[in-house]
């Protein structure tokens, strides 16, 4: 079904003070209009370590997309592709720009910016530029294990700027709003994809992840978290959606697009408060179905008082991941019932849900961590299930989750962590161990023939 033709309307500062997904229609239009017209501008703060190319950059409209809409719209904003042309119309470059609109509360938070100053570096940034640089001192080569974020710019206060363009920050109470408030972050495009709609493709076609798959990801997770430790913060918002499909690396588990952690607008440093889940903390999921027990609420708040969070905070999500491949499940059904009274009948019964605030109900059963027609080692199995044990004590910590992978990895990934292609150097695109999906990168560096959206 064609998606409803917009009707964008003029911004009103003092009623469009809601975050994108909360604003009307006609807001939302206008916004999407205005930022599909944008003419691309450099990142104010660039990346230290990816320099975009200068040129001509244009809005890339896809071809499986009718009208001219952008890639993604979320609660907090819109996400479209911007590729860098030659004078042939080909790609030298490309960037996802990230349109955020927070809403007039959200950006007076102190705790969604560097060091709690309003308008200046988003922490969405400043954590993202923190677990890259992590991850490539950690072992070089594993930043590519989460999405790259490539500067930030563009910011525009409720109350205006000053002479060089830079946000005020309010001046007293009650001061009206006389703009929407927004800031755009530069991030690294992936072109395969997100886990949700990977998932999503191998359940309609009844078609299993190979287990190697499933380890790859592990692996990589289990990377990302050990430096989120170190960083000292939770993700916060770790879902299937947020886990995207970047290129291919050409030694290690090749057959295969390599997993990203992208998303870190929900991330928290645990603080003293947010360690005790104090109200200022803001620290729930953005998508409750993903929650560990120490980051859900229901209508009367914490799910279950008491808890505190920690580094395997992070680790439980990493499980919840890894037991939606092996069930091939983009949201298991067992936490998207959790908040209702009428669960449906069928699977799984009812007394198999999670429900934190139930001591009966607090672990998966061992027989929820795989598909009925699976038959993944119990070594998977074992590490998904300690991952999501409900007491954070009984969890791994990420260090020795990175252990169990590697030392449990061996001989369980049917040879694809070193599988090259053969003499030929290349995988058969029809080669059944691959993934559902796109095939090629559809706007590689070198392409020419592309599609683009009226200019502005």
């Amino acid at each position: 079904m064609a998606a409803p033709a917009r009707a964008p309307r003029p911004l009103i500062p003092a009623i469009d003070i809601h975050a994108f997904g909360n604003l009307l229609k006609g807001a939302q239009d206008k916004l999407i209009d205005t930022f599909l017209r944008w003419t691309f501008v450099q990142p104010t703060v660039p990346s230290a370590t990816h320099a975009l190319n200068q040129g001509r950059w244009l809005p890339i409209q896809p071809r499986n997309i009718s009208g001219e809409d952008p890639l993604a719209e979320g609660g907090s904003g819109i996400v479209h592709l911007w590729c860098c042309l030659d004078a042939r119309d080909r790609i030298i470059d490309r960037v996802i720009v990230k349109e955020n609109v927070p809403g007039l509360t959200e950006w007076n938070r102190v705790d969604i910016w560097r060091n709690g100053q309003v308008g200046t570096e988003p922490r969405e940034h400043e954590i993202s530029v923190n677990l890259f640089t992590r991850l490539q001192a950690a072992n070089a080569g594993d930043g590519k294990f989460m999405v790259e974020c490539l500067g930030y710019g563009d910011l525009r206060g409720p109350y205006g700027t000053n002479t060089q363009g830079q946000p005020i920050a309010q001046a007293f109470a009650n001061q009206p709003a006389v703009s929407v408030a927004r800031f755009k972050l530069y991030l690294e495009y992936c072109p395969y994809g997100d886990l949700y709609y990977l998932i999503r493709r191998h359940k309609a076609a009844n078609k299993l992840f190979e287990e190697g798959f499933i380890w790859m990801m592990f692996e990589a997770l289990a990377k990302c978290a050990i430096e989120m430790e170190h960083a000292n913060f939770v993700h916060g918002d770790m879902s299937t959606s947020n886990i995207l499909l970047g290129t291919h690396d050409p030694q290690r588990f090749k057959i295969w697009p390599v997993p990203k952690l992208a998303d870190f607008g929900g991330s928290r440093y645990l603080t003293a408060g947010a360690i005790l889940r104090n109200n200022n903390a803001l620290l729930e999921p953005m998508q409750p179905d993903f929650g560990s027990p120490e980051l859900s609420k229901n209508g009367g708040g914490w799910e279950v008082p008491g808890l505190t969070l920690s580094a395997r905070t992070n680790v439980w999500n990493i499980g919840l991941l890894i037991c939606c491949l092996m069930r091939l499940e983009p949201v298991l059904p067992d936490t998207e019932w959790r908040f209702t009274n009428n669960p449906p009948v069928l699977v799984p019964p009812a007394h198999h849900y999670l429900q934190f605030a139930n001591p009966q109900q607090r672990e998966l059963l061992p027989a929820s961590f795989q598909h009925p027609r699976a038959n993944y080692s119990q070594a998977l199995r074992d590490l998904a299930e300690d991952c999501m044990r409900y007491d954070p004590n009984n969890r791994p910590t990420p260090t020795v989750l990175l252990r169990r992978i590697t030392t449990d990895m061996v001989g369980n990934t049917g040879g694809f962590d070193t599988f090259t292609g053969g003499v030929s150097g290349r995988i058969a695109w029809n080669k059944k161990e691959r993934i559902l999906g796109p095939r090629v990168d559809e706007w590689a560096i070198g392409t020419q023939s592309v599609i683009y959206l009226a200019p502005p």
